[in-house]
């Protein structure tokens, strides 16, 4: 018998504590992404054990496991931070009372984890049937036998309050109110209360009001099918079609699936350690239909590839995750009404999985694709939403040959210059010429202007190449870049004049000394690839500074590069570097030269100026005309692998800001089916002087399919296609 052992704290951890789970009769062992280390029968029960891999650090460990470094030398009696590739690590166990779904997870795989039958979880959970949802709480255990939380806590010797904060899963700033601390020093020996005041429970009860989508209903008397799509924001015939209904009678009591699962999309991101039978078992399908649908010959599959699960009539397109109504009444010549008519949407809004009827055979119009040296047939067809099935059928194919420069037909769906922005005849390539007298370097991770980094690619996690000049030649270079491309906006004209007197201010997010995530991912090869977050972030962050100018707004960036705009990825393998040469987009900022001068992390350097920019920005500037965007791209496990938008929410009352929570809901559709929004204590949004103010993670790099789509520059203009949509969707409809 195997026993799975789980650290502390796993309640908040991040999803590289997904469950491993064996599947003996298929003879696979799987695992969902992040290391999970197992204990057999026999085991110490002390700990989780960890086998220190060549360039860990305790930092980086400790964020992997979602513990302190503090918590890690004190479990293992370290006195220092040095650490060795082969040491044996220890992470305290703790007994799991409960499991927060993630996306694709599903029941029978929860259980296997868990070592609990399934017939228990349901009962446990008043499960009456498989589904479950991203963000569900399952209880692993009866509530009446759980061992009661300490009411309070003895400080030992090198625990913080973070710490403690982390055991207990409560706040730091709970705690200090509950303890009457004015600041967060502790000393060992000290007592602490951990019991809830009265007055704090009262106040969260009350002013709480963050309530999650609800994922089932219970019909009621009087209710119809129309009424309850009408109140959830889902169409009639989603409803139907997750419900196996092939009328519209309902009755009360009956329970109603209100969105789909991971287990009604239509397509499967493979993750490490999967084949072929572990994903059939997974989705309750057969092996052979499988490599049917995906035209897959052998047994072989690729972590980060996109096996479709489903096939669609011609009239039919099932949605995947990313994609906007306003997408696919695109790529078939339809409106947006239209197509909303011929599925009974009261909204803009879909959902993953969902089938979207098109008519009668609609002709659809096809984009055409150039083979380009290094293609393949799964990457163009993943670039394009389509399985290598339809690519080949669509050309006519008889074999997976292709030679650079044949041309494909292709779904128009990610053709660059999209119907929507065709009018303003933007070119990205003559934009991309804006050189301000510097010399331009065209490379295929370019071009830059005046120089270039000394790597072609991303080497490692840890490479990066410093500022080659001061950082006040630094910001003069990165001004004239930024003042050559402004002019060549000026020249284009307008794709519309619906954002006139909006000024909005775009952060992207890290930069200068902070990268932000830099994560492995693979090639088409196999190979390794490094992706780093703030490179990425700052070319979608320009592409939509450009299209939002050309719809008339005034737009600030919180930041420079001095010597790349826009850029190419090409090939994608020639990843962007790491380079520690932002800089912030002020004068005032850039006149020492000190390295706490450049920009970097934490709240009293880079946020702080960040807002102070915004600030200057939205001088003059009349209410209700301010906006702020942060651009991100996540890493974290435990949030969904789509678009998060978030908005402030004060953490100790709960309240919303209220603006801003309407503008990410307005915007939700537009980014795409799944995207989720959320209110969170932010520090720019916290302090941020706009009256919309939002941060957008429109990538989650703990995805190997997400960090995989910011290489390609299609994807990345799409975002950002996507975003811009969205603002002035919002700004029209304000009137």
């Amino acid at each position: 018998m195997t026993l799975v052992y789980f650290p502390s704290h796993f309640k908040r951890a991040p999803a590289i504590f997904f469950f491993a789970f064996f599947l003996f009769t298929l003879g696979v062992t799987h695992f969902f992404g992040g290391s999970v280390s197992l204990l057999q029968a026999g085991e110490s029960k002390a700990g989780l054990p960890y086998i220190v891999k060549k360039g860990d650090s305790l930092g980086e460990i400790a964020l992997r496991y979602n513990v302190s470094v503090t918590a890690i030398k004190k479990w293992n009696k370290l006195t220092g931070d040095k650490i060795f590739e082969g040491q044996r690590l220890r992470i305290e166990p703790f007994p799991l009372h409960s499991y927060t779904v993630k996306s694709g997870d599903t029941l029978s795989e929860i259980a296997l984890a868990s070592n609990i039958p399934v017939s228990r979880l349901r009962e446990l959970n008043k499960i009456t049937g498989d589904r479950i949802y991203t963000g569900q709480k399952l209880q692993l255990v009866n509530d009446r036998k759980r061992t009661e939380k300490p009411s309070v806590h003895v400080v030992e010797k090198g625990e913080s309050l973070w710490d403690i904060a982390k055991q207990y899963d409560i706040s730091i700033a709970a705690i200090k109110k509950r303890n009457h601390l004015k600041t967060e020093v502790i000393t060992p020996g000290m007592t602490l209360s951990l019991k809830e005041v009265p007055e704090e429970k009262h106040a969260k009860e009350k002013t709480d009001e963050e309530d999650p989508e609800l994922f089932e209903y219970k019909v009621r008397p009087g209710d119809n099918l129309s009424t309850i799509a009408e109140r959830f924001d889902v169409a009639v015939s989603l409803l139907k079609q997750l419900n196996g209904l092939k009328e519209n009678r309902i009755y009360p009591g009956q329970t109603l699936q209100l969105r789909p699962t991971s287990l009604d999309e239509a397509v499967h991101v493979v993750r490490s350690g999967e084949t072929l039978s572990s994903i059939a078992f997974k989705y309750r399908m057969n092996v052979s239909d499988i490599k049917r649908i995906n035209e897959i010959e052998g047994s072989k599959i690729v972590v980060g590839q996109e096996l479709r699960l489903k096939g669609a009539k011609p009239n039919v397109y099932i949605v995947e995750r990313g994609d906007a109504l306003w997408e696919v009444a695109q790529a078939y010549g339809m409106r947006v009404e239209e197509l909303k008519r011929l599925n009974g949407l009261t909204s803009d809004r879909i959902y993953p999985g969902q089938e979207l009827q098109l008519g009668i055979a609609p002709a659809r119009p096809f984009g055409t694709y150039t083979v380009k040296k290094g293609d393949y047939l799964g990457r163009i067809a993943r670039l394009h939403q389509m399985s290598v099935a339809d690519l080949k059928s669509m050309n006519n194919m008889k074999t997976a040959l292709i030679y650079p420069g044949d041309q494909l037909k292709v779904t128009p769906f990610l053709q660059q210059g999209s119907e929507w922005l065709k009018i303003s005849e933007i070119n990205w390539d003559d934009l991309m010429g804006s050189s301000g007298g510097l010399k331009k370097i065209t490379l295929g991770n370019g071009p830059y202007y005046g120089s270039r980094p000394m790597a072609r690619r991303q080497n490692n996690r840890r490479y990066y190449e410093s500022a080659r000049l001061s950082l006040w030649n630094t910001y003069k270079r990165a001004q004239k870049l930024q003042a050559a491309l402004d002019r060549k906006i000026a020249k284009m004209g307008r794709l519309s004049d619906c954002l006139n007197g909006w000024h909005i201010v775009i952060d992207p997010g890290h930069g200068g000394l902070d990268p932000g995530a830099v994560v492995a991912n693979l090639d088409g090869n196999g190979d390794k690839v490094y992706v780093v977050e703030d490179e990425y972030v700052y070319d979608v962050a320009l592409r939509v500074y450009v299209m939002l100018r050309l719809h008339g707004a005034d737009v600030t960036l919180t930041l420079l590069s001095p010597d790349h705009l826009i850029r190419h990825s090409d090939p994608p393998v020639q990843t962007f570097v790491n380079e520690k040469n932002e800089v912030y987009n002020s004068r005032a900022f850039n006149r020492g030269n000190s390295r706490s001068h450049w920009p970097k992390g934490g709240r009293n350097g880079n946020l702080s100026r960040r807002v102070a920019i915004a600030e200057n920005a939205f001088k003059n500037v009349p209410r209700n005309r301010r906006m702020l965007l942060s651009f991100h791209a996540d890493i974290d496990h435990s949030s969904p692998n789509v678009p998060l938008v978030l908005y402030y929410r004060n953490r100790r009352t709960g309240r919303p800001d209220r603006a801003s929570k309407q503008f990410a809901k307005a915007i939700q559709p537009f980014l795409g089916a799944g995207t989720v929004i959320r209110g969170q204590n932010v520090f720019v949004l916290r302090n941020s002087p706009a009256d919309i103010s939002v941060m957008l993670e429109l990538r989650n790099l703990a995805y190997t399919d997400h960090a995989w789509a910011l290489r390609f520059e299609e994807l990345r203009q799409r975002d950002a296609e996507k975003v811009v949509r969205g603002v002035v969707e919002y700004v029209k409809g304000k009137g």
